[in-house]
């Protein structure tokens, strides 16, 4: 149930929560404009709807939760909202509201409190990010490629994929150790960054496998953009010492369309012929229609160029 009293003393409860509390508080009418406030808010909130203080795509979903404490009679759910400051940064608050009434059948308004939630907002962000970020590399993991990728199908959004993996890692590994392969894939990600462009989705979604989504481009734009690739590759090979295994990758295209499994099921088979063909080339492979699975198909399938 929501609070009983007349309220009185022109905003002393207000002014005295102000001082003893890091949150919030604002009385409103039974309309919602605001009467009252004890704490700092961005610009001149008194007069303003409660709804108002809150960035427009968050307002309806304050005037909802005003409404449905005072038709209820009940504390709303905490709502989570941001607030836009003077300087347009914004902070996030999580928003309550208590009804107060003057007998059961007349509404006065609302005490409502804010109470920042900016730090529980930044955690929450650095953890998703590390849940889809790489942390060697700093590029998007698996989970983020394959969501980025199931996102882009469903749009039916124009495009091309690439799929890079170095040449002989694992031998690498063997020979030099894990650290050094560590190393290797640190430098590859910096090359990877230097020759695409800055609309390009880099991923590594594989212990040396990478994905680069070309958002809008074309399979000839693809190609061409592999080719840098492997160019800028070659002169690393060039520079190597003797003894070294030679820097290279081969890399699968294939168009992105609205079946992202059909995609990426594409692009590695194009891998899989580069790498057929002697690794350290270009292979493309069309996406065609998911055929039911015999032993038959997947070895038909295994050769496109």
């Amino acid at each position: 149930m929501g609070v009983h009293f007349v309220p009185r003393g022109e905003g002393v409860l207000l002014r005295h929560w102000a001082g003893i509390s890091s949150e919030i508080a604002l009385a409103c009418d039974a309309e919602g404009q605001i009467t009252e406030l004890g704490g700092a808010l961005p610009g001149a909130a008194v007069g303003r709807a409660l709804w108002e203080l809150a960035v427009p795509r968050h307002r309806d979903r304050v005037r909802q939760a005003l409404a449905t404490a005072l038709t209820h009679d009940r504390r709303s759910e905490g709502v989570e909202l941001a607030l836009r400051r003077a300087d347009g940064a914004r902070s996030w608050y999580e928003l309550r509201i208590d009804p107060v009434t003057l007998g059961p059948d007349h509404s006065l308004g609302a005490i409502c409190v804010l109470r920042s939630i900016a730090e529980r907002r930044r955690l929450e962000r650095e953890a998703f990010a590390a849940a889809m970020t790489d942390p060697l590399t700093g590029f998007t993991n698996r989970t983020a490629f394959i969501a980025m990728l199931a996102h882009l199908a469903e749009q039916d959004a124009p495009g091309a994929l690439a799929l890079v993996d170095l040449d002989r890692f694992r031998a690498f590994n063997l020979r030099h150790g894990h650290a050094a392969g560590d190393r290797l894939l640190v430098s590859f990600a910096g090359l990877l960054r230097q020759v695409t462009r800055p609309d390009h989705i880099l991923s590594r979604i594989d212990g040396e496998t990478f994905a680069v989504i070309m958002p809008e481009a074309t399979l000839e734009e693809a190609r061409l953009a592999a080719g840098t690739i492997t160019a800028a590759l070659a002169e690393v090979a060039i520079g190597a010492q003797r003894g070294e295994l030679p820097f290279t990758a081969s890399i699968g295209l294939a168009p992105l369309g609205p079946d992202s499994d059909a995609a990426l099921r594409a692009a590695e088979l194009a891998v899989t012929d580069a790498k057929a063909r002697g690794r350290a080339r270009i292979g493309t492979c069309p996406i065609r229609p998911r055929p039911a699975f015999q032993v038959s198909n997947l070895f038909n399938s295994i050769r496109c160029w």
